[in-house]
């Protein structure tokens, strides 16, 4: 019976992860897609397209940041209601799991979960080079497929580029958690000055 409770709760938190990764995985492939157009227009001038990366990779920083935040905000409410129903004897599975509850490395893991697809068409791309692989790669995943190519660098340094979002994504999380958690505190403190 612990070993069922085991798999449904980690079953449970895969889905809240994979729901929260949702979000931030389409920004990037959107932002991607139209600013790769833009790069593929200028691609003989370095400069203009070194300046067009730059506001891709900050479009999609500005995206991580919100995302991450947001997650982090409604992770730390969900501990709060749960800890609510817990204490008027909620049997819900989400409440008695803590599924989608704050912990500082889930903003992490939903940040690097988003790089999963870069990842495997990268790596297929390193293995085996084919034309839709590459495609995907710079028309799907072109803010990690271009900083190293303009370099004139090996394609097997693309894959640090999952550090960018992971970590914008994850310090984003932790900011959001922190602050609600700073939030739920003051107004705890409230209800129980007006209990009083």
């Amino acid at each position: 019976m612990k070993g069922k409770y085991k798999q449904s709760k980690f079953l449970m938190e895969v889905k809240d992860l994979l729901a929260g990764t949702a979000f931030p995985l389409m920004l990037q492939v959107v932002l991607c897609a139209s600013v790769v157009g833009m790069l593929y227009a200028i691609i003989d001038d370095f400069v203009l397209s070194a300046i067009i990366l730059a506001i891709c990779e900050l479009l999609i920083a500005i995206a991580m940041v919100i995302f991450g935040r947001q997650s982090g905000i409604v992770a730390v409410r969900r501990v709060v209601q749960h800890a609510k129903k817990k204490d008027l004897g909620s049997t819900q599975s989400e409440v008695l799991f803590g599924t989608g509850e704050y912990s500082a490395y889930k903003g992490f893991l939903m940040g690097f979960l988003s790089c999963v697809p870069y990842i495997v068409v990268q790596l297929i791309e390193c293995c085996a080079h084919t034309g839709p692989t590459t495609y995907l790669l710079q028309y799907v995943f072109g803010w990690a497929y271009y900083p190293f190519r303009f370099a004139g660098l090996s394609q097997w340094l693309n894959f640090l580029m999952v550090l960018f979002p992971t970590i914008v994504h994850g310090v984003a999380y932790v900011i959001g958690g922190h602050v609600e958690w700073n939030k739920q505190q003051k107004m705890a403190e409230l209800q129980r000055a007006a209990k009083q």
